[in-house]
């Protein structure tokens, strides 16, 4: 059995407490992995005094359960009536703030003067450098570092250098997604106010009512704390870390930890209660479509929370832009509006639990598409469709399913993205056409019968890869995220886009490709000298 730990450190410990072998690299350099003798259950508790962030695998590399699960929980608590409290929250977060914006213009300043200096040294991108750098300067910097806790600003270092990463993936085509600039300066007036603890007094009081944190001392919450505390007071959960935010003029503690799980298999036996398989279409006018193996077909509908309030939203928009910022009467204005935010994502966010706790109660296998969903906002022109597409938060739902049906034993099956699953006719396989592009009964130019769109969907979605039609892009093939086998030269086309290359109907030889592309090079560069003579 190998266990792999989280530093070569770690390792090292873990090694000499259980008289494992401490793997090394070809060079002979140590390793965060260790190899132990004989049952792993006898070395569990010497593994777990170091930490609970472990991995194991067989001697082959096979994934085996750890019997820990990381987890996240978030109470709202209540902003303290003592005011020198409530300045201390105020000062962690200004803390946090000040460290990353210092810590940014070091690393801008190392960059300029490593543009006029090739062989000036630069502080290297990482936590542990740039915080040993502030502990060299933070008495002239911040004389005052020593009302806030440490993690104040371990934590705004830590947040840039996540930031620094994403751009630096993001320049080197390794990071999918939108194009991520490099990082700014943050105002206290657009940031979001945070800031998170990882050591020090993390606490949930046996009362299950209030919760601890370092300096700023413990906050009541307004929800009860037991359904995490009665694993920390038995031993069966670790906590991590915890972190303060505010939202909504709101105060809300959000815990990360681990806890111990019951291992359950991936693809259980058949049994009663659950059925075997089912197709799920996300859409706008109906959230969910769920068609299974029996043919019970059942409609989520989609509760559209912006929309419900958006006159509402206006009107108190107006209200607030005609009182004086800072006056009584623009507080509660703003407050109205902060309300309203927070019970559309409230609303939001429940229907997505609900709806994902049906289908990994109810199915033993959930067939889903691989939605992209900038390019459905893209393609939908008007302003109310874009927003609609964001109001239904379709990108929440595959993530919360992933990780409640590892937990239920239930199989999830992404479906390739350029499957047309709306546009075949699940009786006959012909090609279904509507009015409109968005029209909700399409009709099959086959057989001539006329179905509903999201139901003809799901029961496609149901029946992959098996009922799946080969649209242009041969979509019946599975989907396989990420770059090409072989690269592509480098840089930003490294990332791939997904598509199936077909072949060219008269057969063409790579030097006659090659010089079609230099002649038309060429003639291209040509035109703007013709223009300019």
């Amino acid at each position: 059995m190998i266990v792999r730990m989280s530093t070569t450190r770690q390792a090292q410990t873990v090694a000499q407490a259980t008289g494992g072998q401490l793997l090394t690299t070809e060079e002979g350099k140590p390793t965060n992995r260790v190899r132990l003798d004989g049952d792993f259950e006898s070395h569990r508790a010497a593994v777990e005094a170091v930490t609970v962030l472990f991995q194991l695998a067989t001697d082959d590399g096979t994934p085996v359960p750890s019997g820990w699960v990381l987890r996240g929980a978030t109470f709202e608590v209540e902003w303290p009536r003592e005011p020198g409290q409530a300045r201390k929250i105020r000062s962690h977060f200004g803390a946090r703030r000040f460290a990353r914006n210092w810590a940014l213009a070091t690393v801008k300043a190392n960059l300029e003067a490593k543009a006029k200096d090739p062989g000036h040294v630069m502080v290297p991108w990482t936590l542990a450098a740039l915080r040993k750098r502030w502990n060299q300067v933070k008495h002239e910097v911040a004389p005052w570092w020593a009302e806030n806790s440490k993690e104040a600003y371990a934590s705004g270092i830590a947040d840039l250098v996540v930031a620094l990463s994403n751009w630096k993936a993001s320049k080197e085509g390794r990071r999918k997604g939108r194009r991520v600039g490099f990082p700014r300066f943050e105002s206290k007036h657009r940031t979001r106010n945070r800031v998170r603890f990882t050591t020090g007094a993390l606490r949930l009081e046996p009362d299950r009512r209030h919760i601890t944190l370092p300096v700023i001392g413990s906050l009541r919450s307004k929800e009860n704390t037991r359904r995490l505390e009665r694993h920390v007071a038995k031993g069966n959960a670790w906590l991590l870390s915890m972190t303060l935010s505010e939202r909504w003029g709101r105060l809300f503690v959000s815990i990360s930890y681990a806890v111990r799980t019951r291992i359950v298999a991936r693809t259980p036996p058949l049994g009663v209660g659950k059925r075997d398989r089912a197709g799920v279409d996300l859409g706008l006018r109906t959230y969910a479509t769920v068609a299974d193996s029996d043919g019970l077909v059942t409609e989520f509908p989609n509760p559209a929370p912006l929309r419900a309030t958006l006159v509402e939203r206006r009107r108190v928009a107006r209200q607030m832009s005609r009182r004086i910022p800072g006056s009584r009467g623009h507080r509660a204005a703003r407050a109205k509006l902060a309300r309203l935010d927070r019970r559309a994502v409230h609303l939001r966010r429940e229907h997505v639990h609900q709806c994902t706790r049906f289908l990994v109660d109810h199915y033993h296998e959930v067939h889903i598409e691989d939605l992209d969903l900038a390019a459905m906002r893209r393609s939908m022109g008007r302003r109310a469709f874009r927003r609609a597409v964001g109001d239904a938060a379709l990108g929440a739902f595959r993530p919360v399913l992933a990780y409640k049906a590892e937990d239920g034993g239930t199989r999830v099956v992404v479906a390739d993205r350029f499957f047309a699953s709306s546009r075949v006719h699940h009786s006959c396989g012909g090609v279904l056409v509507g009015s409109t592009k968005l029209a909700k009964t399409l009709t099959c130019r086959a057989c001539g019968r006329s179905v509903d769109r999201d139901r003809n969907a799901a029961l496609n979605l149901r029946d992959w890869p098996g009922h799946a039609s080969p649209g242009p892009v041969g979509a019946s093939a599975p989907f396989v995220p990420g770059p090409p086998r072989g690269g592509t030269g480098g840089g930003s086309d490294d990332r791939g886009t997904g598509r199936r290359t077909r072949q060219r109907k008269t057969p063409v030889s790579e030097a006659a490709a090659g010089e079609a592309r230099t002649k038309a090079r060429a003639k291209r560069a040509e035109e703007p000298r013709k223009r300019c003579n």
